[in-house]
Formats: structure tokens, sequence, C-alpha cells
């Protein structure tokens, strides 16, 4: 009966393993679609600007302000800079990227240099220092994120499907950042920036509770704390930890000896203590500590680590 007994409490810990894969939660820095007034970025070129700012309507037929280019003279390259990004502590950020793309073969003023790319880039800075003319306008001192290629082109008399790309910018370490696109060639509109990172949502599991957390590295550990009346068991307790994914995602269960205090037992699942009648304590059988004390802390192949338990 106690090997069976024990098995159950096994399999509890491994269920709440992957009971712990929480959804990421999201902090916007920036999203154009929802800018009410222009976004007003600043525009380079050799040659005379062909970036230009302009209202239209996105997918679900709300207003937003566009930045558009068709090019005539595919021998100068054309810049386009957002406005200074704050990255509130996010040491890597995503950006989601909306546009369309013309077909080079549609345009009436079709050339053999068309392209049907664009280049994204981004440049860091302690404060919002960017002028017309610094940065230069040119890789190094700009990092380049990626070649962004269309997977949908518009073609005449075609339909007109939107391109949504996400990219991965990182790891920053200057209080914030400028975005640059870089158009050589190409007939495109830019219908929306939003530029965001993720991070681990609080969470209580196994009598602890933990904090939001942004993950800095691969993986970031945070530290956590009993919940109400429970308290750190043993002769050298040590915080709750469980690490927090580059995800946004909590990975693998809580390092922790947190317990119930005497008069106190666990309820909905693991999440609180709550008080016996009378203060009396009932035995516990399933004392859930023999699997607090599993260590996950390494991101690996989940499916093997769960067999190898």
């Amino acid at each position: 009966m106690e090997l069976i007994y024990q098995s159950i409490v096994l399999l509890g810990c491994i269920f709440l393993d992957w009971a712990l894969l929480s959804t990421a939660d999201e902090e916007v820095l920036m999203n154009t679609k929802t800018e009410t007034s222009d976004l007003k970025w600043t525009v380079f070129s050799h040659a005379r600007p062909q970036w230009e700012e302009v209202s239209g309507l996105d997918e679900e037929n709300n207003s937003v302000r566009i930045n558009q280019i068709c090019q005539t003279d595919s021998s100068s390259s054309h810049w386009l800079r957002s406005g200074y990004i704050q990255r509130r502590g996010a040491s890597q950020v995503y950006v989601e990227l909306r546009f369309t793309m013309m077909e080079c073969s549609s345009r009436s003023t079709h050339h053999r240099s068309c392209k049907e790319t664009f280049n994204l880039y981004y440049y860091e800075a302690d404060s919002n220092e960017a002028t017309a003319t610094n940065p230069p306008w040119m890789e190094n001192p700009y990092i380049k994120v990626d070649t962004v290629a269309a997977d949908f082109l518009l073609r005449k008399d075609g339909e007109k499907k939107l391109n949504v790309k996400t990219l991965r910018l990182g790891p920053l370490n200057k209080r914030g950042f400028y975005l640059a696109f870089q158009a050589q060639g190409a007939c495109m509109a830019l219908l929306s920036v939003r530029v965001f990172f993720k991070k681990c949502p609080p969470l209580v599991s196994a009598l602890s509770s933990f904090p939001e957390t942004i993950p800095r590295t691969l993986v970031q550990e945070a530290q956590g704390v009993c919940v109400e009346h429970a308290a750190q068991q043993g002769p050298r307790p040590r915080p709750p930890k469980l690490f927090c994914g580059e995800d946004g995602q909590w990975v693998g269960q809580p390092t922790t000896s947190c317990a119930c205090v005497p008069g106190f037992e666990p309820a909905e699942g693991y999440t609180r203590c709550t008080g016996n009648e009378g203060g009396k304590v009932k035995p516990n059988k399933t004392d859930m500590r023999a699997c607090m004390h599993i260590d996950y802390t390494h991101i690996g192949n989940r499916a093997g680590r769960l067999n190898k338990n």
C-alpha cells in the first residue's frame, strides 16, 4: 500500500511539473496601431526622400498611421527610423511587423534592381540622442536584425494579403533603442509595428509564491516566499526558487521546502494553507515535500526528462 502511495505522490509531481507551463505575459513597448497622431519618424536618403507617412485602414478597417515607399530610383538607400523606445529592463524584445509588398513584375516601372525585401536594424542609446545625421545611416553603428522577405506579394488584380513577421532583438544593454528600416528598390507599406517583451507572470505553486519575472538570460532564477501560514522546513532552509525561461514561461517546478505550519493544511492544489477545525492537524499521508526538492534547473527535452523520472 505504501509503495502505491509513493507512486501516486511521484505522479503528482510530474503532473505538477506540466501544470507550471503557464502562458507568458507580454508587455508592449510600442504599438503604432494605437497611435492617434502622426508618428513623425525620421526619414533619410542621399537622394529625394521617398518614405511618406499616410493615414490608412488595417485589416479590421481601423484607422492607422502607415509608412510607405515605392522607389523609382533603386540605386539609393532609403531609411526610416522610429522614435526612441525604452526597454524597461528587458534584455531582449520582439518586433512584430505587418506590411504589404508589391510584386516587382506587377509594377509599372519595373526595373532589374527592384527588390521584394527590406532590412531591419536597431540602434541602442541611453537617451533620445539621435538626430537627422547621427548616428550615421549605415550598418555599424546600426545593428542589422535581418533581411525581411514577404510571404505574400501584391499582384495586379490579385488578392490583397498582408504579411506578419516577428523578429527578436538583443541582447540589449542600454536604456533604450531605435528601430530602423532600410528599403532599396522596394514598393511596400509598413502597416504597423509592435514592440514587446515576454515575462513570466506571478505564480503560486507548491505553497510558494513567485513574483513576475523578466528573463535576462536563457533562464532567469526567481526567488519566492512561502504562502501565508506556511514556513520553510529543515535545519538550513533556503528561499523557494523557480526558473523563468526566455520565452516568458516558467520552467520545471519549484525547489522549495515550504510546508503548512501546525494547525493548517495544504488546499487548492498546494496554493494555500487552510486551518483545520479546532486547530487539530490531520495526518499528512501525502507529504508532497518529497517532490518539492526535485530540482529542474535545465531547459532540455521535457519528454526525455519525464521518462527518466
